[in-house]
């Protein structure tokens, strides 16, 4: 309880504008037991690596895991307040790139704009023993597909460590190219975590790559109850349903995005004459590598 007390103050701010989620008419598909707040860090060509704010929606009989930040986007554009904002926010991000004085300090400027973070909505079990995943590679359009819900093959260590107040044991695994050790906690009774990541006798607190490039870390944890929403529909007008994919294809559209914005950092760095010998193309990998097997 005293976890779930210090966390429900880092969730305050954020759980005051869930109720206003019903204002989209997506259905409702079941009601949290737990919403979890995390922090994602990935790869970016600008700043090295981005940060943004996650959300875990654990209910009764599955989850729901996406980007607050895109939520709170697109929410912002239901009011007059919210657009008002918005125009605010990006007039503020233009003023500061015209004061850049380079072209590589206004890219990063730019990057600042608001907008979606991130496009990747994965509900857990849903439908039952599936995994069934929203996500764009472009951002022009969105797509889905859904596999099996089996978890990760891991194996659990001795190591142990408190996060947040919580006694927390370490587990290794090796999935979809990459290794990641992670950590969970039997003081939340449920065997669900971040992205695709379960199967572990408690929550996944914390998990990270071992090369450091992807790593998700538990900031905030609230039981409350409200609905899950299943996004039956996209946020565009040219292209408001999700068109059905493979797993791989879609990821192979990411790697090509991720692929021109590196090859857009080097001619922006060779313009003004810095070197790209640092920039290890490796790194710029969707979290999933398994795309070419």
């Amino acid at each position: 309880m005293k976890q779930l007390l210090f966390s429900f103050f880092l969730l305050l701010i954020a759980t005051q504008s869930y109720a206003q989620e019903e204002v989209f008419n997506f259905p409702a598909i079941d009601t949290t037991r737990f919403v979890c707040q995390y922090d994602y860090t990935y790869p970016s060509p600008y700043t090295d690596t981005q940060t943004i704010d996650m959300r875990l929606e654990i209910g009764l009989h599955l989850s729901k895991f996406y980007s607050y930040g895109t939520l709170k986007y697109f929410l912002m554009q239901t009011t007059p307040e919210g657009k008002a904002k918005l125009k605010e926010m990006t007039q503020d991000v233009f003023n500061r790139s015209a004061k850049a004085t380079n072209v590589l300090e206004r890219a990063r400027i730019m990057n600042q704009l608001p907008g979606r973070e991130e496009d990747i909505i994965i509900y857990k079990n849903y439908p039952k023993d599936s995994l069934y995943i929203q996500d764009s590679a472009s951002g022009t359009e969105f797509m889905y597909y859904t596999e099996p819900y089996l978890g990760q093959n891991w194996e659990i260590q001795t190591d142990t460590l408190t996060i947040l107040g919580f006694h927390c044991q370490k587990a290794t695994c090796t999935w979809r190219g990459r290794d990641y050790e992670a950590w969970f906690t039997a003081e939340i009774p449920t065997n669900d975590g971040p992205m695709k990541f379960s199967g572990l006798p408690g929550l996944i607190v914390k998990v990270t790559d071992t090369d450091q490039d992807y790593r998700l870390e538990l900031k905030g944890i609230e039981n409350i109850k409200k609905p899950i929403y299943f996004n039956n529909k996209t946020f565009l007008k040219n292209s408001p349903d999700f068109l059905p994919i493979t797993r791989k294809e879609l990821l192979k559209r990411k790697q090509k995005t991720f692929q021109s914005q590196v090859r857009m950092l080097k001619r922006t760095l060779k313009s003004i004459g810095k070197s790209t010998d640092d920039i290890n193309e490796d790194k710029y990998n969707c979290l999933e590598k398994d795309y070419n097997q």
